[in-house]
């Protein structure tokens, strides 16, 4: 349906822009016609006073004549009706279960929330501020006597131990994401830790000190950047990415090139979240990031819960030097009336090893607010 829209909408300036639009016209229409119709209400009696009142005189007169003139109708008829024996079970008719929305449908619906959604208008001095939590898994192999995270020098199928470390702190963006933007951070802290535990606190030591276990003050930089983005930060790829979905994907891909069999989505996946992730930019293009997602293959979503739904994507991924694949799984985590993002994670290897499979190699989650000024 979408490609119709491309071949009948106006050659007028903004296609871009109109092509969203309109998209998002097509969607609410595919979307209303999952609901029910609504029932037509009664007219309330009140209304229909004034009516009743001021025909009251004719019908009276009407009633007097056509009674003069009518004919005697006959005696009604009282027949039986047969009663339903005690002994009788009654059958009720059966109501179809109601049709759980698939992951590409919940992913189409945040699309619609995001691009209905008003961001806040900061004034002068406002920030929008993104409070977040971040937990990152680390492993320790003995038998290389190494460190490090799942896939950047370690590996949860090997890991002798491993560890939870979690951090809190907030990043500002300005009215004009092009300004400075400003970030803060506490210390950290174990959280958890798994096999070898005295090994993994001889570890911990080099590894607070490494993560900086002092937190960091506030201050100012340029937009960020993803560690899966290069050089680039998130506004070179709000300016630079198409917004037809199918050719958003089809340009990351090319972008970041080829890769392990089954991660090239994988990789895409992982990009449009970590993008959305921010909660800030234009309602149209984070819509076409929501349409490109629900284009992905591997995905399941959970229930609903307080307004939020969380899309699990699978990929599994073959090594360069073997045919036996490991499975990835990304999670994202929406608030559905508003299309924000609320959480994502990230887990390599899952079920391998020695840690345990609900134990993501990263999970951050995320808490929007409007500030009046720094701290």
């Amino acid at each position: 349906m979408f490609e119709k829209v491309q071949e009948i909408r106006p050659e007028i300036e903004g296609d871009d822009e109109n092509l969203v639009a309109a998209r998002m016209l097509l969607l609410k229409e595919m979307q209303a016609e999952l609901r029910p119709a609504r029932s037509r209400t009664a007219r309330r009696p009140w209304l229909l006073a004034g009516a009743v009142v001021g025909t009251a005189a004719a019908v009276t007169a009407v009633v007097l004549v056509a009674g003069a003139l009518r004919t005697p109708e006959p005696e009604p008829k009282v027949e039986a009706v047969p009663t339903r024996s005690p002994d009788a079970t009654l059958t009720p008719t059966p109501v179809p279960s109601p049709v759980a929305a698939s992951a590409p449908e919940v992913l189409q619906g945040a699309a619609i929330a995001a691009a209905e959604f008003q961001p806040s208008v900061l004034a002068p001095g406002q920030y929008l501020r993104r409070s977040w939590t971040h937990e990152t898994l680390g492993v320790y192999d003995s038998s290389f006597d190494t460190w490090g995270q799942p896939g950047y020098g370690g590996s949860r199928e090997t890991a002798t131990s491993a560890w939870v470390i979690r951090s809190s702190g907030a990043e500002y963006s300005p009215a004009d994401l092009s300004d400075s933007w400003y970030r803060e951070w506490g210390p950290a802290e174990v959280v958890a830790v798994f096999g070898d535990q005295p090994e993994a606190e001889r570890q911990l030591e080099s590894v607070l000190s490494m993560e900086g276990s002092g937190g960091h003050p506030l201050h100012a930089g340029g937009a960020p950047s993803l560690p899966e983005s290069g050089a680039e930060d998130i506004l070179w790829y709000f300016n630079t990415m198409p917004r037809d979905p199918s050719a958003m994907i089809d340009w990351i891909k090319a972008r970041q090139g080829d890769d392990y069999a089954g991660w090239n989505d994988g990789k895409v996946g992982w990009l449009l979240i970590g993008l959305l992730s921010y909660n800030v930019g234009d309602p149209g293009l984070r819509a076409s990031m929501y349409q490109a997602l629900s284009l992905l293959p591997g995905s399941t979503v959970g229930p609903e819960q307080h307004g939020l739904r969380t899309v699990t994507f699978d990929s599994h991924l073959a090594g360069a030097d073997s045919a036996e694949t490991s499975l990835t799984r990304f999670t994202i985590t929406i608030d559905i009336a508003t299309g924000l993002v609320t959480e994502i994670s990230t887990t390599s290897e899952v079920g391998e090893g020695m840690i345990p499979a609900d134990v993501p190699d990263s999970r951050s989650t995320y808490t929007m607010s409007v500030v009046d000024g720094l701290p």
